[in-house]
């Protein structure tokens, strides 16, 4: 369970709508307010969360992973209400610490004097006691702490893909990307089979805009945990980066079932400036579930913007008349 809550990348299943403002759709321009009709989704927890270069995630899913929720929200402060950032002199004086190789744990027997009794003293490896001293730091949000142990950890045992893992997570909270790209492909490296750490480096090579390579990861992630929603979305929106829509809607509807599938992509087309593909999906998802009125605005803006007014008159009345039969139930 402390593992498996510690991978952020992994744990964080964000869809990212790069809806852009002023975006040409199709030769039609959409203002702030005709897009900000498409952000959303409904889905499982739709709340938005901003990231520091702007852009919308929209959780496809519940997270319980509030732990680390400030180490990628913001910087810890010191008592001066300062950001404390890490040096590349910091990070050299780090991992040059010298450390005494301990290879697992130690067990002593000692005979206490006058009785036949033996105890035994086990002693935590100095590995396990970094490894262990960096997570718990990582946890709080001391992220210079865990930087250093973390690189102890490193130091004791340089095929530990956990540690390096970790302190990929670590070196990423500190805006260090080409650190914390080492450090996730060399987790990657040494175990080959851990879908989180494959999903771990593909998700930051996402976010690095290495959107091939970043599907390649994402998919050989898939394919060790078929059932993992979010790897399917981290997967679905590497896809759509590349274009290939298509694969994008199956990998979004793995992950989110295929109604809010076609939400998704729906909304990663329209945000592509494909607003016709996008009207096709939401009608799809609206013959799955006709009383949706979400989905029927949705289809109101675009047909509007797209040219179909009577179309869009339609869907508006469908709303009104699914409202007005809710208030009579009332």
């Amino acid at each position: 369970m402390l593992k498996r809550s510690l991978i952020v990348f992994l744990l964080v299943p964000t869809l990212m709508l790069a809806v852009q403002p002023g975006r040409p759709v199709h030769g039609i321009v959409m203002t702030t307010d005709e897009l900000a009709m498409f952000s959303a989704l409904d889905a499982p927890d739709t709340s938005v969360e901003k990231s520091k270069d702007g852009n919308g995630f929209i959780r496809a899913l519940k997270s319980p992973f509030k732990a680390f929720g400030r180490l990628f929200g913001g910087k810890k402060k010191n008592d001066d209400g300062k950001l404390q950032r890490i040096t590349e002199k910091d990070l050299r004086k780090f991992e040059t610490v010298p450390a005494r190789v301990v290879t697992d744990t130690k067990t002593t027997t000692e005979t206490r004097s006058g009785t036949s009794s033996t105890t035994t003293v086990t002693k935590s490896s100095d590995y396990t006691i970094h490894f262990n001293s960096g997570r718990d730091l990582l946890n709080a949000g001391d992220v210079n702490g865990a930087i250093t142990e973390l690189s102890r950890a490193i130091s004791l045992n340089s095929k530990s893909a956990e540690a390096r893992n970790l302190l990929g997570v670590a070196y990423e909270a500190q805006g260090m990307r080409d650190r914390a790209l080492e450090s996730f492909k060399a987790a990657v490296k040494a175990d080959k089979d851990n879908a989180d750490y494959l999903n771990n480096y593909g998700f930051l090579l996402f976010k690095s805009n290495d959107f091939e390579e970043a599907t390649k990861y994402l998919k050989r992630a898939a394919k060790l945990a078929p059932d993992n929603p979010r790897i399917w979305n981290n997967l679905g929106l590497a896809q759509c980066r590349r274009g290939k829509f298509d694969d994008a809607f199956e990998s979004f509807a793995h992950a989110v079932g295929e109604f809010n599938g076609h939400l998704n992509i729906a909304s990663q087309l329209l945000a592509h400036g494909y607003a016709k593909d996008a009207i096709k999906h939401l009608e799809i998802a609206q013959k799955m579930q006709p009383n949706s009125t979400d989905v029927l605005a949705k289809l109101v803006q675009l047909y509007q913007t797209t040219g179909r007014v009577s179309d869009a008159e339609t869907a508006r009345r469908s709303i009104i008349a699914l409202q007005t039969s809710a208030d009579v139930k009332k």
